[in-house]
């Protein structure tokens, strides 16, 4: 027997309840809290507390709805105390399971009803259902009642449902006749004596959407004569929303008429508190989820376009800014998200009504936020008024952007339409999310000083301190990645390498500062002579050059190395020491170049321009020469 596909005694009209076959479980030491949130990440109903390997209960949104009646502080309170223990489950008649079906000795499975509830659990011995007993509040928690004697009268039981606010209804299935009480009345809103007994009358009050599932629940309760569990809506006559639970059972057997009766009570409460924990819990994730989106980035810019689309999204404003501040308590707009239709803020200068006093801001640097509901109940004067009026600006939210004890910035969030009535659980989050949006513009700050340093460092390691031209280091490092690019291209790859004729005679002459000056003034020239991307200048040592060429042949770099030569001497630069050359500095060029490959090596190549420049300097200088 297949335990996941067999109709269990838990069914409803045959129909196999949902089987949770990957149930979630929480440790009995957890809080409610982590339970909420367990719950909500795992979009479960409902929890299987264990201690240690054992089995002790299971907790579900009935539970925490009980706790948070009696206003039970989540954080502290342990899911111990708030769930139902196995020994308040009934076994259900039915076959037991035998061995072959997959089942361990620990494995529970929670049973859920059609609308999700917990209904019981399916185990190795079988399978077992809550009792009515079970949701009550454990003797641990709340002291023991005094019991009455005897049975309860039947004015005993009208007036306890009563009392309960609890509504019955009967229906004779022979007659067609139901009745109801009034507090059926009441919870259905129907004006006493307006009922006229019909079972269709019945659905005119029941929300559009739940009636086909009321009226199978229902039918199928008559048919099997089963107990019935459902919920369902109703709408008020000020168009709010009511939840009612309806419970019964049908009989059509025994010697009584045909009929199917119930009770029905107002569970808007605990669904209200479901609802609430589960936003809470999605909202909890989806902060941090956001928050660890906005603290990953490391550009500011990206920060803050986050931070303005994401606060405007999750929060459904109409718009969100980011008010970057000045020291005079003014700010720019530096960020917007905007809803189209209304006046875009964006690279404004303004103040903030609410940034024009110092309590404002000594409110902000506190790291507290500020909810303005209606900006027309706020007193402010005429002029901040039409300032607001401008911008289409109804309701405002605003959270500060701290770095450390300075007040950064200011994350507004403003309201168009209508105003609004901000609730605590927005200003919680846009506090939660300015406060992560200050550390991430803090590690982007940190970051950028960082790259700068890394970029002078890396300027420091690769160029030549004087001329500002490649060092020896990166030259050696180019000339390798060329020579391997070029090879796998199958490209000619030139070099050049060039030398200041008589310079030591020229530092002599007029000083080192004079040298620098023209070893400075031909590492320019040369940069400007080799412009094409992958050429590389190099300051090679001393008064020498060095210049690579991808995909030059010798003609081409020889062309190179005669524009270099022409433009040193088109300089004039004064040179009046023996031996020169025309009374101007010039210079003395090799070339060479070659496709690379494995017959030839660059330390080859740099070899065969360093002989052509041996033969320039001794064939009388301020000449290019090629090598063989």
């Amino acid at each position: 027997m297949d335990p996941f596909n067999s109709i269990h005694p838990l069914s409803i009209a045959g129909e196999p309840l949902a089987i949770d076959q990957d149930p979630l479980r929480i440790g009995a030491d957890s809080s409610l809290q982590q339970g909420v949130e367990a719950m909500a990440g795992a979009a479960k109903t409902c929890a299987l507390i264990y201690t240690g390997p054992t089995l002790i209960g299971v907790l579900t949104y009935n539970h925490l709805g009980q706790a948070t009646s009696c206003g039970v502080d989540f954080r502290q309170a342990a899911v111990s105390n708030w769930l139902t223990t196995l020994d308040r489950l009934r076994r259900v008649p039915g076959d037991r399971l035998e061995d072959g079906n997959n089942f361990q000795p620990d494995d529970y499975f929670p049973v859920l009803s059609p609308a999700q509830h917990w209904v019981g659990l399916l185990t190795p011995e079988g399978d077992y259902k809550i009792t009515p007993e079970a949701f009550l509040p454990r003797p641990a928690s709340f002291p023991s009642l005094p019991q009455p004697q005897g049975k309860l009268h039947q004015e005993h039981l009208t007036l306890a449902l009563k009392g309960a606010k609890v509504g019955a209804w009967d229906w004779d299935l022979m007659t067609n006749t139901l009745t109801v009480s009034e507090e059926l009345e009441q919870l259905l809103d129907i004006s006493p004596g307006d009922f006229d007994g019909r079972y269709e009358t019945i659905f005119n009050y029941i929300y559009r959407e739940d009636r086909a599932a009321v009226h199978q629940v229902l039918q199928a309760a008559i048919t099997q004569g089963q107990r019935y569990d459902i919920d369902f809506r109703v709408v008020q006559p000020d168009g709010t929303i009511r939840w009612l639970l309806s419970q019964g059972q049908g009989f059509n057997h025994g010697g009584i008429s045909p009929r199917l009766v119930g009770i029905t009570l107002d569970i808007s409460d605990q669904k209200q508190a479901e609802s609430e924990l589960k936003l809470q819990a999605r909202r909890e994730r989806l902060v941090g989820e956001i928050a660890q989106r906005i603290r990953s980035l490391l550009d500011l810019e990206n920060i803050l376009e986050q931070t303005v689309v994401l606060v405007r999204e999750f929060i459904e404003a109409d718009r969100v800014i980011i008010l970057q501040c000045a020291p005079d308590v003014s700010g720019k707009v530096v960020q917007e998200a905007c809803v189209e239709g209304y006046p875009t803020m964006l690279g404004w200068s303004l103040r903030d009504p609410w940034t024009v006093q110092e309590k404002f801001l000594a409110h902000y640097r506190l790291g507290n936020g500020l909810a303005i509901p209606n900006i027309y109940e706020q007193g402010l004067a005429e002029s901040q008024l039409l300032f607001l009026e401008y911008f289409k600006i109804q309701a405002e939210m605003v959270a500060p952007l701290l770095q450390g004890q300075s007040l950064w910035g200011l994350v507004i969030v403003h309201q168009c339409d209508a105003p609004r009535q901000w609730r605590s659980s927005d200003l919680r989050l846009l506090q939660t999310l300015a406060t992560q949006v200050g550390i991430a513009i803090h590690q982007a700050k940190l970051h950028q000083r960082l790259t700068l340093v890394n970029q002078k460092l890396k300027r420091m390691a690769y160029l030549d301190g004087l001329t500002q031209v490649a060092n020896r280091h990166r030259f050696e490092h180019h000339l390798d990645n060329e020579w391997r690019r070029m090879a796998r291209q199958e490209t000619p790859l030139g070099i050049i390498l060039a030398d200041i004729d008589y310079f030591k005679e020229f530092n002599d002459l007029y000083g080192h500062q004079a040298g620098d000056n023209c070893l400075r003034l031909v590492a320019r020239i040369l940069s400007r002579a080799a412009k094409r991307p992958g050429d590389l200048v190099a300051r090679y040592g001393g008064e020498e050059f060095v210049v690579i060429l991808p995909g030059a042949d010798l003609k081409g770099a020889e062309t190179v190395a005669e524009d270099i030569r022409h433009s040193v001497r088109s300089r004039r630069i004064t040179h009046l020491g023996k031996s020169t050359i025309d009374g101007i500095v010039t210079m003395s060029l090799g070339v060479a170049s070659c496709i690379p490959s494995p017959r030839v090596d660059s330390a080859g190549l740099l070899k065969q321009a360093d002989g052509a420049l041996y033969a320039a300097k001794h064939g009388g200088r301020d000449q290019v020469r090629l090598a063989p």
